[in-house]
């Protein structure tokens, strides 16, 4: 009996030396790879570090060298591979190795920022205990936790997180502008004027930032004209440069205060601009209503007369188009398909497209994300490899099932707003009658016009025509728009 004792002991002292040396290899093989990655031999690295995440039971070895793993990808410009190597880290954190998951958060939102991707590990970050969560990494992980907050339309907890971003953070002014949003949305317009100013004093001057910046400027004018501040919202707008990308929204929506203040000359300058043959195919049908409108206040019948038919001969074949599109594409795939190929879709809503900074944000994506797929295609063929490749698949097919969802929004839109301006169109022209009807009857007959001739200035920097061609530079300064008013006493 004593001998089976012993052996039995002798036994359980090999298992126990055997699952030692395994853990101690894998140790081993991890130490192996971060010097291989250290040395610049980064594939060797990648399948030393495959081995060890595929063959440890070792919760701490398997984030350190998915953590390794995470910084070879990016190494090699591999962002989605390395922010998922990274994430894996989050989804399994362990106090005993700090360091590997403080850098693991910073890492994640870092990429994911650039990926679009914030709302996504925002999701993961929020599941961890809060205390794993360093105080040097805090303000990414609030952004990237208030972000999720927000896309979940979980207002108060999202405000929450995003104002305890620290004003040192890089993320800071963009917790601003969702803050922004947020009290858009409550319609404290007080408050959302308070942070888009301050997005925008915060991105002034800094070119990788000057996309946030134009949007700050952009909402802030909004959220004037919002808040019946008139006078502040014209302001706003006229300190937009042609440059910008949103220079015709701006030139279009300004005409609206403008027009609130009977600044009419300024509001047809705009309007002269949005309505010139550079951008007549750029769904901008609500300018000639509005200088419609405008001509109507000065009884101009004949140039309503004018825009109105132009608006018609321009806009009813796109509508045609739109209806012929809206029946044949059908699926979201479809709509990605014809715009990525630039056949199905007509000539006026790809330009609007062309101006849809979200759209051209996720082709871009999906251009990083086409061009890391034939990279992992060049590495070593181990397991991790094979399965950063089949989520890079996957991302893209998501990335581009919610481009063409979202194109396919966009249709439907532009559409509706096409068919609602013509059914207003065709109540101005019946407001064309009515007027000379009226204006024949109360002057028994029609009286003398008189010409009213309007300077109206360019300012430094403010450009109506951001083009060469039929206008050119030295015609930029100033023009004259003489009014024929009947209406004039």
């Amino acid at each position: 009996m004593k001998r089976h004792l012993f052996t039995y002991g002798f036994v359980l002292v090999l298992i126990s030396s055997f699952c030692s040396f395994g853990e101690n290899s894998k140790t081993s093989s991890l130490e192996m790879g971060r010097k291989q990655f250290e040395a610049g031999n980064f594939d060797r690295a990648l399948d030393l570090f495959s081995q060890t995440i595929s063959s440890t039971t070792d919760a701490n070895i398997r984030n350190r060298a998915l953590y390794y793993q995470g910084l070879t990808f990016f190494e090699q410009g591999l962002f989605y591979s390395s922010y998922l190597s990274f994430r894996s880290v989050l989804l399994n954190p362990d106090e005993k190795y700090r360091e590997v998951y403080e850098k693991s958060i910073k890492n994640t939102v870092m990429i994911a920022d650039r990926l679009d991707l914030v709302d996504k590990i925002g999701s993961v970050i929020a599941k961890m205990d809060p205390k794993l969560i360093p105080g040097s990494v805090s303000s990414a992980a609030r952004y990237a936790i208030g972000v999720y907050r927000f896309n979940t339309n979980q207002a108060a907890q999202a405000e929450q997180e995003l104002k305890s971003v620290s004003p040192e953070s890089p993320y800071y002014p963009k917790a601003l502008y969702y803050l922004g949003i947020i009290s858009t949305k409550k319609k404290n317009y007080k408050e959302a004027s308070f942070y888009f100013e301050k997005v925008v004093n915060l991105t002034k001057g800094k070119k990788e930032l000057y996309w946030l910046e134009e949007l700050g400027r952009l909402n802030s004018a909004r959220t004037a004209y919002s808040a019946d501040e008139i006078e502040k919202s014209v302001e706003l707008y006229s300190k937009f440069l042609s440059s910008s990308p949103y220079w015709i929204d701006v030139l279009l929506e300004a005409s609206w205060p403008l027009m609130k203040m009977s600044d009419t000359t300024v509001s047809l300058g705009n309007l002269h601009t949005v309505m010139s043959p550079f951008y007549k195919e750029d769904l901008v049908g609500e300018a000639y209503l509005l200088r419609a409108t405008l001509l109507h206040k000065l009884c101009k019948y004949n140039e309503m007369r004018r825009d109105l038919a132009a608006f018609f001969k321009i806009y009813d074949p796109i509508i045609r188009q739109m209806e012929k599109e809206t029946a044949s594409l059908g699926s979201s795939d479809a709509y990605f398909r014809a715009y990525k190929e630039n056949k199905g879709l007509n000539r006026a809503f790809m330009s609007v497209l062309s101006r849809d900074q979200g759209i051209q944000k996720n082709m871009k994506i999906l251009q990083l994300l086409e061009e890391e797929r034939t990279n992992l295609a060049r590495s070593p063929r181990n397991e991790q490899v094979q399965r950063m490749a089949a989520q890079v698949d996957s991302l893209k097919e998501t990335l581009s099932r919610e481009t063409g969802q979202t194109i396919k929004n966009i249709h439907k839109r532009k559409l509706s707003e096409l068919l609602n301006q013509r059914e207003q169109a065709n109540y101005l022209k019946v407001e064309v009658v009515t007027g000379e009807k009226e204006l024949i009857e109360s002057q028994k007959g029609l009286p003398a016009k008189r010409v009213v001739d309007v300077e109206t200035s360019v300012a430094a920097g403010y450009h109506f025509w951001p083009f060469n061609g039929e206008y050119w530079e030295d015609e930029l300064g100033a023009y004259i728009y003489t009014t024929e008013s009947s209406c004039v006493n």
